[in-house]
């Protein structure tokens, strides 16, 4: 059986194997809406913020309230003062596109502008007289500016002359650690819960692809849980309990996060609501209950995750503060057993290559390597059915159409031989998963965005930028929609040419309509593969050339014997 058909099965059947595992392993149960079992007290947190009729320039709402800013080089913004609120994030790592001239990435934008995205911790309370505060309170800070480590105290005091205080603190990446205390000097015992809160207008641009998730999340009793936006606009609240965790919301490289004591019993909320036009979602934790005692003076801790969801970055608040799961916010997919260790491969080569297009090519090489017994016991087969070619086509043109006749005669002149025409599907089929785990990883890890390799390749995670409609450069114009298809790039061309030839190393096949069909295969994939992000032809680019140069060897070795 011919390599490319072996390949072409192997794909089928993968992608089977990959649709079926979703629809026969149980998937986590989407808890109802009404009636949850809480241990505690259950308090609700209503979504927080109001929508103004008349949305202003991000820039001018930043210039009319007074804020805290913070800048530790990786990312830069302001606390609004107004709310006690982060509300004002700029990623300084990353910039919309490949001009290094674009700007840098806006994440969290001020409430009153389009598409406000803010994080708020405060909190709430059963007894209605308790004075709390909200996102109009106006708060004091004693110093205007923070950096890393060095944090901002921000005040406020109700009419009771209860005192309410956030100790906000930024590390060196993208985690706030924020103090909540609160001074009882009223005359006044009451229980308090602790919140916090990612707030969100509008449904974000997407790639709106199945196999990414973008929406909120959460790691619920060390369960991830996901919903789509859709989900909340059709169910209005989810709740959850848990003991630690985390909640918030990802888009498909960056995120928030709130992140409560891993000790702590919580409950978790994602919430929707239609206000004046406009989408608001919201992902929100509620504490244990703390009871406040006349003079008493209390605190809580939550820490806030607003950036870039970098792999080690990631990794390290997981063993720092013992954060559930937290490598999960990265959309590893289902095989994630197999596709976070060939990111961490990749990672380990990258450190010694200083480039990922180079990683890639040596990650092939070594996945040959461990496929090299397999591989060889497949080529050795298919050159023993390359050699019985000649034999094949005599038994065919002597039984004619007797079609029975001549399976029996082939299956005996197989055992006579020692050929097994099935013998290259095995190698075929246990690379797949790594092709397939492979394009995971490029897809979703920011480390492989913008990640170039060498030449015109830019951004391995992006299809080749040289088309052939474009004339492969020389040419500048937009191609428009579905003459993107036709305009594939050099790297899938040198993929198809790889294939081609490969193509001419296995056997022919004895059915002429059936070797006419594989003759267009190569044509297919390099089409097929075209839009693909370039690392992931630059792979089975590699891998075709070292296939072949292995079965090239064993070809001469066998037919010369």
């Amino acid at each position: 059986m011919e390599n490319q058909k072996n390949l072409f099965l192997a794909i089928i059947i993968s992608m089977a194997i990959i649709f079926g595992f979703q629809l026969l392993v149980p998937q986590p149960e989407r808890v109802p809406v009404t009636g949850e079992t809480n241990t505690q007290e259950s308090v609700s947190l209503d979504i927080q913020g109001t929508t103004s009729a008349v949305l202003l320039d991000r820039n001018q709402v930043l210039e009319e309230t007074v804020r805290v800013t913070f800048d530790n080089s990786k990312i830069k913004g302001s606390i609004n003062l107004e709310g006690g609120i982060i509300d004002d994030l700029v990623l300084e790592e990353y910039r919309e596109t490949l001009d290094p001239t674009s700007d840098f990435i806006g994440f969290l934008n001020p409430l009153g502008s389009e598409d406000a995205y803010y994080l708020d911790t405060g909190w709430v309370s059963p007894d209605s007289s308790i004075e709390l505060p909200n996102n109009k309170s106006k708060w004091t800070a004693d110093k205007s500016s923070i950096g890393i480590n060095d944090p901002v105290k921000i005040t406020w005091t109700n009419t009771q002359n209860i005192t309410f205080e956030k100790i906000i603190t930024l590390d060196e990446h993208y985690l706030f650690s924020v103090d909540q205390r609160v001074i009882n000097n009223s005359d006044k015992s009451f229980d308090l819960y602790p919140f916090g809160l990612s707030k969100r207008q509008g449904i974000p641009e997407m790639q709106n692809f199945f196999i990414l998730h973008e929406g909120p999340l959460s790691i619920t009793d060390s369960v991830l849980k996901e919903y789509d936006y859709d989900d909340l606009k059709e169910d209005g609240k989810i709740k959850h309990n848990s003991v630690g965790g985390w909640i918030g919301m990802t888009d498909k490289y960056w995120q928030t996060a709130i992140i409560p004591n891993q000790n702590e019993p919580i409950q978790q909320t994602y919430s929707y609501s239609f206000v004046e036009n406009v989408d608001n979602f919201q992902t929100d934790l509620v504490g244990a209950k703390i009871v406040v005692g006349n003079g008493d003076n209390i605190s809580h801790n939550l820490k806030l995750f607003a950036g870039p969801k970098i792999v080690s970055v990631i990794e390290q608040y997981m063993d720092e503060y013992g954060v559930q799961e937290f490598d999960r916010s990265v959309d590893f997919g289902w095989f994630y057993f197999l596709t976070k260790p060939i990111f961490h491969v990749l990672e380990f080569i990258f450190g010694y290559v200083g480039n990922f297009g180079w990683a890639i090519i040596i990650f092939t090489l070594l996945m040959r390597i461990c496929f090299f017994p397999l591989a060889q016991a497949s080529f050795k087969s298919m050159a023993k059915m390359k050699k019985l070619g000649p034999e094949l086509q005599r038994l065919k043109e002597q039984y004619g159409d007797d079609r029975a006749g001549m399976q029996k005669e082939m299956m005996a002149l197989y055992k006579r031989e020692k050929a097994n025409p099935v013998a290259g599907c095995l190698p075929i089929l246990l690379q797949i998963p790594v092709f397939f785990a492979l394009y995971k990883v490029l897809f979703v890890t920011i480390e492989m965005r913008h990640a170039p390799f060498i030449g015109w390749i830019h951004d391995l995670s992006a299809p080749d930028p040289l088309g052939l409609l474009t004339l492969f450069g020389f040419v500048d114009w937009s191609v428009p929609g579905i003459l993107q298809l036709f305009n594939i790039g050099i790297w899938p061309i040198l993929m198809g040419i790889s294939m081609f030839l490969q193509q001419k190393l296995n056997p022919a096949p004895v059915d002429k309509m059936q070797a006419k069909i594989f003759m267009f295969l190569p044509i297919v994939f390099t089409f097929v593969l075209g839009g693909f992000a370039a690392g992931l032809v630059i792979y089975w680019t590699t891998n075709n050339v070292l296939s072949m140069a292995q079965q090239y060897v064993i070809q001469r070795k066998i037919i010369n014997s």
